[in-house]
This record gives C-alpha cells, structure tokens and sequence, in this order.
C-alpha cells in the first residue's frame, strides 16, 4: 500500500471517530448551558451597533459645534457667540425632536397589543401558554422584535416562564405592559382558564389607549411647531446678524457679552421648559420589586426550570413533601 492509500485510511478513520464521539455526544447531551439562537445573537449584535452608531452621533455634533464655535470666535470676536454656537449644533436638535421618544412609545405600545390579541388567539387554538410564547416570536411587530425576542430565547434555554416574563416587562418598561405580564405570570404560576379572555380584554385597552396617546399627541403637534419655527426664525436672524459688522459691535465688550449671554440663557431656558413640558411623564410600573422589602429576588440558578419541577407565582420551586401546603 503506497503512501496515498494510507493517508486516505487515515483520514477515514478520524472521521469515523469523530462521528462515533458525535452521536455519543448527541444522545448523552452535556452539561453546557444550551447557547441562543444564531440569529438572537445577530439581533443584539446589530442593537449593539445601533447604540453604537448613536453615540458616534453624538460626538461628531460635538466636535462640529466645537469647530463652529472657534470659528465664530475668531470671525466675529465674541466669544459668548462661539459658546453659543458650540452648544446650538448638538443642542438644538435634542431641542427640537421630542417628538420622537413619544411615537416609538406610542408604536410600542400598539406593538403590544397586538401581540397581546395574537397571544389570546394561538391560547384559544388550545396551545399551553410556554407552547403560546414559544410562537408568539414568529411574525412580532417590529418596534418589540427585540424583546419578544429575548423572551423566546430565554425559554428556550429553560427559564422558568415566571421570571422570564418578569425579565420581558423590565425590558419593555412601561406600566401598561405589566398589566399584559401580571396576567401572564398569574397564569404561568397558576394554570387555569380564563387567560384568553383576559388577554382579549388587555388587548382592547392597550389600543384604546393608543388611540387616546395619539389624540393627545395630536393636540401638542401645533404648540410644538410653532416653537420650532419661532427658534429656527431666531437662529436664522441672530446668524444674520453677526454677519453685519455694526450690529455685532456691541457685543464685543464685556457689558454687551454678558447681555448677550443673559438674553441667550433665557432664551434656551424658555426651550427646554417647554420641551418638558412636551416630554411624557410615566406612570410608575408595579411589577417592580419594592427596595423596602425584606425579600430577596431569585437568583438565575432558580430561574432555570428542571422538566417537570412546579413554581409559584415568584418563580420559585414549589415545596412538595410534608412542609408542602
């Protein structure tokens, strides 16, 4: 046999061993924790980014403001105007945008409740609950993939449904959502029937609420533009301005910067009280634990569920035996 032969006859039975180990290591399983899905693990690397991408915004407004405002500076003399300058490029846009944490909350919360009335849906199609979550991350609205996601995920490496539900609201964060989820950890910690109808009802409310938010949000949309036009009109006159070497000359001295940075400072006050104002102000969730409490919150070696072991309400291992009620 030629040398060929040999490494060929080589490298079939390293193959072969490798397969026998394989089929051993499949049907004996091991003791490592099982990893997420590949395309979990993408979803938060691309949410990683985002946040990444966000902070590199940032700081590039930064950095312009900060060449701005020497340029200012060395152009016009005043230095309260470079100042300003430096804080309008990443301020101003901060100022003007309220709007949008509110429309990705309101898309949210409208996201919730259809998952909510699809949930209720797959729940009357006779499916068990873990049965029902493990679906409900196929065809999830957008604005909660992510969470919807990480839910699946984390009863699919074997949490308990209590604390993975209680882990979904932290991530969702709004007081509406806990009322979905105390139903949900009620249910989980309890089986019984009644949770479609629940769901049901839950659904219809978080959209009833949507639409109220959206007629709310309806209703701050023109105080909300005149401001936005009112500081734009005073941006572009101010720049106008400087350009105007006579109507600047006041404020080379000192008395005519610090009126300037008086009138500036009242100005950008009036802004961001008004912003605010707009702001939306949360009604604080219950599903919180109470730091004044003496209980201790389950650690994540009792939130793995073992097949078969029952949990109360906390998530905790019900107690059998004789101490069991």
């Amino acid at each position: 046999m030629n040398g060929t032969g040999l490494l060929l006859w080589g490298i079939t039975g390293a193959a072969l061993v490798a397969g026998l180990v394989g089929i051993v290591i499949g049907v004996t399983g091991t003791e490592a924790p099982k990893r997420p899905p590949l395309w979990s693990r993408l979803r938060a690397a691309s949410a990683a980014g985002a946040a990444h991408r966000a902070l590199e915004q940032r700081r590039t407004r930064l950095a312009i403001g900060a060449v701005s405002g020497a340029v200012v500076w060395a152009v016009t003399g005043v230095f309260v105007a470079g100042v300003l300058v430096l804080l309008a490029v990443p301020g101003v846009p901060w100022l003007l945008a309220p709007t949008k944490g509110a429309s990705a909350r309101i898309s949210r919360l409208e996201a919730l409740g259809d998952w909510t009335q699809r949930l209720s849906n797959v729940l009357r199609l006779g499916r068990g609950l873990d049965e029902a979550l493990a679906l409900s991350g196929k065809g999830v609205p957008e604005p909660i993939a992510r969470e919807v996601g990480d839910l699946v995920d984390r009863l699919a490496v074997g949490w308990r449904p209590t604390e993975a539900l209680r882990d979904f609201g932290d991530a969702l964060d709004d007081v509406t959502a806990d009322k979905v989820i105390a139903a949900l950890v009620l249910s989980a910690a309890d089986r019984g029937p009644g949770l479609a109808q629940a769901l049901d009802d839950l659904a219809a409310s978080v959209h009833e609420e949507v639409a109220k938010r959206r007629q709310i949000e309806a209703d701050r949309a023109k105080p909300r533009t005149t401001v936005r036009w009112m500081t734009l009109i005073t941006l572009g006159v101010v720049a106008f301005g400087f350009l105007i070497p006579g109507y600047t000359a006041p404020y080379g001295y000192l008395l005519g910067q610090l009126v300037l940075a008086l009138l500036a400072a009242a100005f950008v006050a009036v802004l961001v009280w008004m912003r605010q104002l707009a702001d939306h102000h949360p009604v604080p969730r219950f599903l919180i634990a109470d730091p004044r409490s003496r209980v201790t919150a389950p650690t994540l070696t009792t939130a793995i569920a073992r097949p078969g072991e029952p949990e109360t309400a906390h998530g905790l291992p019900r107690p059998t035996g004789k101490g069991a009620r």
